[in-house]
């Protein structure tokens, strides 16, 4: 009887635990959530191995109270009729943070997370605010498309990979103070018209596309690997003052454009191209000195200053339909500055390498033009990105 006496609790009291470790899933598992009750189930779970999904019929509110750690993902996808997702304990999702078409989704509260493998919210039209009160640092990419959301409050990141913002067009503001790296490509599409970006500490990138903002703020930013493109924007001034080396930059229909202040830039690995910037006037870049790829200028400005420029590797078009002199250019020309094809014109229709238009407010009536060397290839590839590509081929017509 005294043996019964302790044997039996201790039976029980492992019973209990092995039952709780089990409901705790282990690696690779799937623990599926359709009610309150299986989140339920999970309290006693400090850790949760595998993955924790929210099925479609789940509905209401959930809540994922006492755990502090997913090993795996946490996702949902098409849980249309829920409304809230709370973890009040949890800091750290190990691979993705996968939100998908909840319609009714208006509250995510996660006060003590810090870390996941991975963001990925799209279409989460209702939720307007990210409830990350002590803030995400570390995720190695952040993907946000098509939510309601006005503002990145609560993403703390100090690096990231692949950053994606489109169609978020309650997005006003953008503010990532802490960000210094980027090793992947950043996009910021189709947001509201109004977005103001700043990284105020962004130091380095790969690839940097800006689409349809209304400011952009990167005073830090010395280098990138990759692509800056800037189009459709509603900016009147762009300026990069600590930026020294990129590999393409571009231009493209930034229809309020009347500056670009790039005072340190000297080298393009890729190329540059300049098109349907209608109320840029002036093209300067006083210290570049080196192009791999191709430089390409149409608009309607009336001044190019490239006074530091060596070496062009690929091909040189000019073209305008303002009051502009080539002699500058014909001079680069002749010292073999310019190596690939050239093409120098004030014209009424201005012409980019790849044939497209270089300007949306041309005339129908015709300049005279200084000209030199044989004309541009007509060769269809993307404006940018392949100007360094566009460049080689050019060379090789010659």
């Amino acid at each position: 009887m005294a043996f019964s006496k302790y044997i039996v609790p201790a039976l029980m009291a492992s019973g209990a635990a092995y039952a709780a470790s089990n409901n705790c899933g282990k690696s690779g598992s799937v623990t599926n959530i359709t009610a309150q009750a299986d989140a339920d189930a999970l309290s006693s779970c400090e850790t949760v191995q595998g993955d924790v999904v929210i099925l479609p019929q789940a509905a209401d509110g959930i809540t994922f109270n006492g755990i502090q750690q997913i090993a795996g993902s946490l996702t949902a996808d098409g849980a249309t009729n829920v409304t809230s997702i709370a973890a009040p304990d949890l800091t750290s999702i190990g691979n993705e943070f996968a939100l998908s078409s909840i319609i009714l989704l208006t509250t995510l509260n996660f006060p003590e997370l810090t870390s996941v493998g991975s963001i990925d919210f799209k279409a989460l039209p209702n939720l307007q605010a990210l409830t990350f009160s002590k803030g995400v640092s570390k995720a190695g990419s952040v993907s946000i498309t098509n939510t309601g959301l006005t503002s990145l409050s609560g993403i703390e990141l100090t690096s990231v990979g692949d950053f994606d913002l489109t169609a978020n067009t309650a997005l006003t503001s953008i503010n990532v103070n802490d960000i210094k790296n980027i090793t992947g490509t950043l996009i910021i599409s189709a947001n509201n018209n109004k977005l103001n970006i700043e990284f105020p500490n962004l130091v380095s990138a790969q690839n940097l596309t800006f689409r349809n903002t209304s400011s952009i703020s990167v005073p830090s930013l010395a280098n990138l690997t990759g692509e800056l493109g800037l189009f459709g924007n509603y900016i009147s001034n762009f300026s990069a003052p600590n930026l020294t080396t990129c590999a393409d930059l571009d231009f493209d229909d930034n229809a309020d454009l009347t500056d670009i202040n790039l005072p340190l830039l000297s080298t393009l690995t890729g190329g540059l191209a300049i098109s349907n910037n209608d109320k840029l006037d002036t093209i300067s870049f006083p210290k570049l000195s080196k192009v791999q790829g191709a430089i390409d200028l149409t608009g309607d400005y009336t001044n190019v200053s490239l006074p530091a420029l060596t070496e062009v590797k690929g091909g040189f078009n000019a073209e305008s339909t303002g009051n502009f002199s080539c002699s500058a250019f014909d001079s680069l020309r002749s010292n073999n500055v310019i190596q690939g094809t050239y093409n120098c014109t004030q014209t009424s229709n201005p012409t980019t390498m790849d044939g497209g238009s270089g300007s949306s407010s041309s005339s129908s009536s015709s300049s005279s033009a200084t000209s030199s060397g044989a004309a541009v290839a007509n060769i269809a590839v993307p404006s940018m990105g392949l100007t360094a590509v566009l460049g080689a081929l050019l060379s090789l017509l010659m």
